[in-house]
């Protein structure tokens, strides 16, 4: 009886943990001028990436990665991997995030529109992930890919001026892996970098990039349903 008291109690920290890492607290007043605007400006940055909880640097862990798998296969796919990683990163990533958080917002009083990489906007939101998580699918058991997030608004011209920050700890992925939360009516002019991402499906020894798109899917769900207070 005793040691069910205690599991239960593990639980309960456990799931009181994770619905505090999962909230997303937002400034309604400082985020207020979003509801005026038409488009906003995104970009990605990876300023200080860690990964995993042995915090490797991104170096470190491309290393890591690149062996293990070279180890496993050949030295070929550890190459071909890492390029589909800074691919990742650089593009797909992003239009995840951008596709997912305009599907999610398309219905409110004030649907604005979030564009990748166009400093031409008054208003730019810049996504910076400082830490990666893979998670992995060992059958018997998975584990979400995760993140932290840092979001910050400032006036395209004057990025040395933050409007507000918003942080994303632990961000992390859906059930299902490969699933995206949107479709193409979001204004994608072309799905075809979708179609080309979920066909690079990933197995042991190589983390699964499509894992880490769902985290960006989710984590930009999240975010504008946080964004409800101020768009709607």
């Amino acid at each position: 009886m005793k040691f069910k008291f205690l599991l239960f109690t593990l639980f309960v920290a456990i799931g009181t943990q994770f619905s505090v890492a999962q909230h997303i607290r937002l400034d309604k007043k400082e985020m207020s001028f979003l509801a005026s605007q038409q488009k906003v400006n995104v970009i990605f940055t990876y300023e200080d990436l860690h990964f995993n909880a042995d915090n490797f640097t991104e170096s470190e862990f491309l290393d890591y990665i690149k062996k293990k798998i070279e180890g496993k296969l050949n030295l070929e796919e550890a190459l071909d991997w890492e390029q589909k990683h800074l691919t990742a990163k650089d593009s797909i990533y992003p239009k995840i995030f951008v596709a997912s958080l305009n599907n999610r917002i398309k219905n409110y009083d004030h649907p604005i529109e979030f564009v990748w990489n166009d400093p031409s906007i008054k208003y730019t939101m810049k996504v910076q992930t400082d830490w990666m998580y893979f998670g992995y699918d060992a059958g018997i058991a998975q584990q979400p890919a995760k993140a932290n997030l840092k979001i910050y608004f400032y006036e395209t011209s004057n990025p040395d001026t933050i409007i507000s920050q918003i942080d994303v700890e632990r961000a992390e992925g859906f059930d299902v892996v490969g699933n995206l939360s949107f479709t193409p009516n979001v204004g994608i002019t072309s799905t075809n970098w979708v179609e080309e991402f979920l066909k690079a499906n990933e197995d042991y020894p190589k983390p699964s990039l499509i894992r880490m798109g769902n985290m960006y899917d989710k984590a930009a769900v999240r975010f504008g349903m946080t964004l409800k207070r101020v768009l709607d």
